[in-house]
Order: C-alpha cells, then sequence, then structure tokens
C-alpha cells in the first residue's frame, strides 16, 4: 500500500539503511519511531557489519504491528526490542546512535513534535544522528496545489480511483498535518543538531539528515 501511495517509498527506505549503516555505532542502539512490521530494521540488520554489537528498538503505537515486527526480525543478527509506545506522549530514547523517523513525525500532534525531537536528540550520542523522511507543503500556494496535484496523478497510476483518493484525503484531514522544509528543519535545529541537511526531495516528500 506504501509503495502504491508514497514516491520513490523503496528507495527512500533504502537510502535511510544506507545512512543508519554509515552512523550506526557498536555498543549503542538503532531506533526506529513508527516502526510498523519491522521490515526495514531487518534490512538495516542485514546491511550491518558487526550487527551483534547494535540494538535495534522499534517503537511503534500497533500492537498488532508490534506482533508482525517480532515475527519479521526473528532471524535478525542483532540484538531487537520491540515497544508498544504512543510518540504523543513522554519518550525515552537511550544511547541512540542512530534515531529513525520515516513518514511518522507528520502524525505528531503539532504541539507535541518540538518536545519529541528534544527527547531524540537527548538520546543521542555525540555524532550520533537522526534520519526524518516527511510528507512537506510548500510555502507558495500555487506549488503547493501543483505537487498535491501531482502526487494524486501518481496515486492514479499506481491504480486508486480519484474517489478513493478524495476519501483517503479527508480521512486524514487534521490527523496528517505537513509543515515546509524550512519548518522542520527549524524545528531540527531547535532542539540541539548542529547540522541538518536534505538528502532527498520529491514534490511534497522530503529526507533530512539531522547531526548532533
Amino acid at each position: 500500500m506504501l509503495q502504491r501511495s508514497v514516491p520513490m517509498y523503496q528507495e527512500c527506505q533504502d537510502l535511510a539503511v544506507h545512512w543508519c549503516a554509515k552512523y550506526a555505532k557498536p555498543s549503542t542502539s538503532v531506533y526506529d519511531l513508527g516502526c510498523s512490521t519491522g521490515k526495514l530494521l531487518l534490512k538495516l540488520a542485514e546491511e550491518l557489519e558487526n550487527p551483534q554489537n547494535i540494538k535495534l528498538i522499534g517503537l511503534d503505537n500497533s500492537a498488532a504491528m508490534l506482533k508482525k515486527a517480532k515475527e519479521t526480525l526473528k532471524k535478525s543478527p542483532c540484538s531487537c526490542a520491540m515497544v508498544e509506545a504512543d510518540l504523543n506522549k513522554k519518550l525515552s530514547i537511550e544511547n541512540a546512535s542512530v534515531v529513525i523517523m520515516n513518514y511518522t513525525l507528520q502524525f505528531v500532534q503539532l504541539d507535541n513534535r518540538s518536545a519529541i525531537l528534544k527527547s531524540i536528540y537527548d538520546g543521542l550520542i555525540s555524532g550520533g544522528s537522526l534520519i526524518l523522511i516527511e510528507k512537506v507543503k510548500s510555502e507558495i500556494p500555487d506549488l503547493n496545489k501543483t505537487f498535491i496535484e501531482f502526487h494524486h496523478q501518481f496515486k492514479e497510476e499506481n491504480g486508486y480511483s480519484k474517489l478513493e483518493i478524495s476519501q483517503k484525503r479527508e480521512a486524514l484531514e487534521n490527523v496528517l498535518i505537513p509543515w515546509t522544509v524550512e519548518q522542520n528543519s527549524e524545528l531540527i535545529k531547535s532542539a540541539g543538531f548542529s547540522t541538518v541537511d536534505l538528502f532527498f526531495k520529491w514534490n511534497n516528500f522530503a529526507g533530512f539528515i539531522a547531526l548532533k
């Protein structure tokens, strides 16, 4: 479903894994906030040079998803822990070299976004990284409208009807709230990160890398 509705979804997953493999350090943890079925963590475990020295921790608010993630990661060479957690509540991050948030922050309530990024920053080791992939919007109304049109066109080309697209948009209204690239960058910097840059951009989707 995600590959049909999110442009370059698999390519972004692969990019996230490459960034993780670069910054993951021995005797630390890698967190995936919104880990779903654990496929990204498994792919990362298979990519790491010394997976036995790194702990993978997946957080999700769905018990059903975490159950699937545990099955997915049964053969992982890494030590793994799956945690049921609501990202709108207090978050505990400890001894992390990498934290991943793929299409997750956009669902966090606006008033809680600053706190969650500060928790991530505080829980990262020096030199640790945040990998954030988000749906974004443009500050320019005409461009933002076009970005949305292109995204809907992408969905149609992948088998969604106009009615399905409209219903999905209505269902996500006031639930998925994107910010601009600039707003996200400023939010990340305000949490304390010294370096923030884009590693991916497709119209109204963007990938950020931030370093502590």
